[in-house]
């Protein structure tokens, strides 16, 4: 930072080797080098089939604050709208997936951004995205206002989403002692209307000494694929290619649990299940602090949705295990 002037640049490197040609987790790798992007910032250093290694920016952005409550950036950067915690349809910029066990951080998108604050617990936001997908040209601007109302959080955007007419509403606030929140969008998608929209509680509670969460959320998602039949031709679709799609089904059950069972040892999971007739996915995990800086995690993907093969049966379920080791320095 210079002044008013800041730069936020990241730089990621990243090498796969698995088993098979198409790691059963995709995620590990480049999980936001998909279609749309404006931007060519990826390169791929070498390509051996089991072997794979790339390199991108994950940020170039440069930013700008005028005044106090005024903030402009423009470059590759994060923008988060989700309301809801782990299914968030009405996020339009590459929400992140929930069975994702290595992305910590939000992908970047190419965009300028106008951000201004009337109040402290007011915001506007101003995005323009120009983007490619299968050499055609799209554009997105959207403005979003978000407010308090009592207790809860309540926000709406509007605009041309990827060159169609979409708006949106969400709300978060407490019941109880609970979290509620919602969130909504109306799309147009070749000349018909499209919705998407979510629901959930969470909450934060002690069990036996130590902290407990558990996150509860249902989706339904006109993008999504209606049935097993669907699933075949959903990895064509332009929003698939596009990474707007967190889960393939049209009606989605997300589960997750975490529990701190030791200062150093936490165990948690995550279930999504495809209500669809599209089975489930179970991804139990745990991590352990190695110290201030470095963690290390672990778990296995169970995957019994509905797999299509070439043939138009259904496959096998996948089972995949993980081991990593983080370090900050």
């Amino acid at each position: 930072a210079l002044g008013p002037l800041s730069l936020d640049v990241a730089h990621e490197v990243s090498a796969v080797l698995a088993g098979a040609a198409d790691p059963a987790l995709g995620a590990v790798a480049g999980s936001c080098a998909r279609d749309g992007q404006w931007l060519n910032l990826q390169w791929v250093l070498s390509d051996r089939g089991r072997m794979r290694a790339q390199h991108r920016f994950d940020r170039l952005q440069a930013a700008w604050s005028p005044v106090e409550d005024v903030d402009v950036s423009i470059g590759r950067q994060a923008v988060s709208w989700g309301t809801t915690l782990l299914l968030t349809p009405a996020d339009p910029f590459l929400p992140f997936r929930p069975e994702d066990p290595f992305r910590e951080f939000r992908g970047g998108i190419d965009a300028a951004r106008l951000r201004f604050y009337p109040g402290p617990l007011s915001e506007i936001d101003l995005v323009i995205r120009p983007s490619r997908l299968g050499g055609d040209e799209e554009l997105t601007a959207l403005a979003r206002g978000l407010t308090s109302w009592g207790s809860w959080e309540v926000s709406g955007w509007g605009g041309v989403l990827y060159g169609d007419g979409a708006a949106a509403v969400a709300a978060a606030g407490g019941v109880g002692e609970w979290a509620a929140r919602s969130e909504a969008v109306v799309r147009e998608v070749e000349g018909r209307a499209v919705w998407r929209g979510a629901v959930g509680v969470d909450r934060t509670l002690e069990l036996g000494g130590r902290e407990a969460r558990f996150v509860l959320e249902l989706q339904r998602d006109g993008l999504g694929a209606a049935g097993p039949d669907e699933l075949e031709t959903l990895p064509e679709s332009r929003a698939f290619r596009r990474g707007e799609l967190q889960v393939p089904g049209r009606e989605e059950l997300a589960l997750r649990a975490a529990y701190r069972i030791h200062p150093l040892w936490n165990v948690f999971g995550t279930a999504l299940w495809n209500l669809s007739r599209g089975g489930a996915l179970l991804a139990p995990g745990f991590s352990y602090s190695l110290a201030d800086e470095a963690t290390v995690k672990g778990g296995a993907h169970l995957d019994m949705r509905r797999r299509i093969r070439g043939d138009g049966g259904s496959g096998p379920p996948t089972v995949t295990g993980y081991l990593a080791l983080t370090w900050y320095f």
